[in-house]
């Protein structure tokens, strides 16, 4: 199970055991040990694989079920709608840098264009 998350974390980022042996020192047979089950990672070792591929590290130690009753429903939600929407992603991206006022103002304008959606009763 581990190991099966730890190849699918460092494929969704697209990158190969040399890689990740390039990131980290770790050698790259090491690392496919780790994801074929032949080997266990220390904690340190999984923080830093963690690292890499941009996941907290409970995301490689527990399974689905483990996580839901960890991580608030609210969350699970918006990653999967984030996993389902990639335009909706994209958006997030473009203004998450954005200063608190500008996204009120933001927020105003959708507001404004919803209401106009709505019918007439």
């Amino acid at each position: 199970m581990l190991g099966q998350r730890l190849r699918f974390y460092r494929q969704r980022r697209h990158l190969t055991l040399k890689d990740v042996e390039e990131m980290t020192g770790l050698h790259a047979t090491t690392i496919s040990g780790y994801e074929r089950g032949i080997r266990k990672p220390s904690y340190d070792v999984l923080r830093l694989l963690a690292e890499v591929y941009e996941v907290p590290v409970a995301y490689l130690l527990l399974d689905e079920k483990e996580l839901s009753e960890v991580i608030p429903k609210e969350v699970t939600e918006t990653v999967d709608l984030l996993t389902k929407r990639p335009d909706i992603a994209e958006f997030i991206q473009e203004i998450k840098h954005f200063p608190q006022p500008l996204v009120r103002q933001l927020h105003d304008v959708i507001r404004g264009i919803r209401s106009l959606q709505k019918p007439k009763e």
